[in-house]
């Protein structure tokens, strides 16, 4: 399980880090433009799925899309989280051991472009019967800076909530390479 966490913060750092060269270099060729095409198009048939189930649907088998009300569930916690203007103690209820990174959170707090981000979850995807793994977008100020991001969601006490390791990778791009309680 670890492992996987390990390869899944690997995998999400390494989309993170193409995204925002892309987002930086402001350059787009043909050859982007059919990758962002297919993601769309599974982005949009994995939504489509997550919607046309019930909510009387439990999650599916590993791999599949999540049941309506997981997703919901999920997309809530996910866009609640991300949103730069919820208070610190509500975020820190919303991600995988919070009260590490409360600090983290309170000290964003005075940081414009951190309250300025928001998030839209595209999709989401059964990982088991606690974990979920997130198609989504990092706004900021209605704009994209980080789309087609993938990261994962995990049931702890009744709650979905985003992963440490999807918070610490995002902190990991963003930072200034300074180690951040929780991470």
């Amino acid at each position: 399980m670890r492992t996987l966490s390990i390869r899944r913060a690997l995998a999400v750092a390494g989309i993170a880090a193409v995204a925002l060269a892309g987002v930086v270099g402001c350059s787009s060729d043909d050859s982007s433009d059919a990758t962002d095409d297919t993601t769309a198009t599974t982005v949009a048939t994995a939504t489509t799925e997550a919607e046309d189930t019930t909510e009387a649907e439990t999650t599916e088998a590993a791999g599949g899309a999540a049941d309506a009300e997981t997703t919901q569930a999920v997309t809530d916690a996910w866009v609640t989280f991300f949103n730069g203007t919820t208070p610190p103690e509500t975020r820190a209820g919303l991600v995988e051991n919070g009260d590490a990174f409360l600090p983290a959170l309170e000290g964003m707090v005075a940081d414009p472009q951190a309250t300025a981000t928001t998030a839209t979850v595209e999709g989401v995807t059964s990982a088991g019967d606690d974990a979920a793994v997130v198609s989504w977008t990092l706004l900021m100020n209605d704009a994209p800076v980080l789309p087609d991001q993938s990261g994962e969601a995990l049931l702890e006490d009744g709650q979905w909530k985003v992963s440490a390791v999807t918070f610490c990778t995002l902190l990991a791009i963003q930072g200034d390479g300074s180690a951040v309680p929780g991470c």
